[in-house]
């Protein structure tokens, strides 16, 4: 649920008003609803809602994303990180319908300068905490989904083709042996899913969250950040020390991740292109987190 507003007004969308017809609920808590702003965001719909009951985040599902997210889990999860400190408490949650409302907050602009050792140590509160998460993230199997949704789109195999290969090369290779602990992870770690207050970090979009090998939030963090040597070290640190110790990954699987990771994202980027999203905003998104994986690829083999 990205929270960097757009800067448009919105006095009240009808999808705003559509939801508040439809659940009553949201009239008891929020009172009137007053103005909508949107937020930026990729995957939903988001808007920072000013009420009669306060300010408040209110995120509506996009139509062409019905069905793609494991919208109970998701609550599930909601919940359990709630509980940790790490995510805003849901006010209300309609998984049917994909709606989620929680306070707003205040964030800090710019972010502090020590962004990448805090979180470190929230991921590893986190993935240290012991909660049973709801699901389980497999990047392999996340990825054979994804190419088997694009297996008829024809336009795109020559783009995807280096990244089959590069997958069964990762697969080839001996930097996952022994058995991986799941834990629990958030699973999109990126700088919009990151909200900085004064007084603490708040994760949010906790969409795929899952039980999973703590390798993925790492990678996905340090790509998704762009963080610099000496910033993934203090990352990595930080994480390590609220982790418990025996099921820290090794570098080299958090190389190897890097490289799912990116060709995740990029086969989610043609993803929403063949769904009749921007074409100019998503695949460039899907070449250059493509490209990055590839040029990593290189340096593992």
């Amino acid at each position: 649920m990205p929270h960097s507003s757009t800067n448009t007004p919105d006095a009240l969308s009808a999808d705003v008003l559509k939801v508040f017809e439809r659940h009553p609920d949201l009239l008891e808590i929020c009172g009137a609803p007053g103005r909508a702003v949107p937020q930026a965001g990729l995957t939903n719909q988001v808007y920072r809602l000013e009420a009669g009951r306060g300010v408040f985040f209110l995120r509506l599902p996009r139509p062409g994303n019905a069905g793609l997210v494991d919208r109970q889990a998701e609550a599930v999860n909601l919940d359990l990180a709630a509980t940790t400190g790490l995510a805003l408490p849901p006010l209300f949650v309609h998984p049917d319908d994909g709606i989620l409302l929680t306070a707003a907050v205040d964030t800090l602009e710019p972010a502090p300068l020590d962004l990448s050792a805090r979180l470190g140590d929230a991921l590893g509160r986190l993935h240290g905490s012991g909660a049973a998460f709801a699901g389980l993230l497999d990047p392999d199997d996340v990825y054979r989904a994804q190419r088997e949704f694009l297996a008829s789109v024809g336009e795109f195999q020559s783009e995807i083709a280096p990244l089959d290969q590069a997958m069964q090369d990762l697969a080839d290779l001996s930097l996952n042996s022994g058995t991986v602990q799941p834990v629990p992870v958030h699973g999109d770690v990126t700088p919009g899913n990151c909200l900085w207050t004064p007084e603490r970090l708040w994760l949010i979009d906790w969409e795929y969250s899952a039980m999973a090998d703590p390798a993925w939030d790492l990678a996905y963090a340090i790509l998704e950040h762009r963080f610099s040597s000496a910033e993934e070290e203090a990352f990595l640190e930080a994480c390590k020390g609220r982790h418990r110790s025996s099921g820290f990954p090794v570098r080299e699987r958090i190389e190897a991740m890097k490289v799912r990771c990116d060709a995740v994202s990029a086969l989610w980027a043609l993803e929403q292109v063949a769904r009749g999203r921007d074409t100019e905003t998503f695949l460039p998104y899907a070449r250059g987190r493509r490209d990055r994986a590839l040029s990593r690829m290189r340096k593992l083999v």
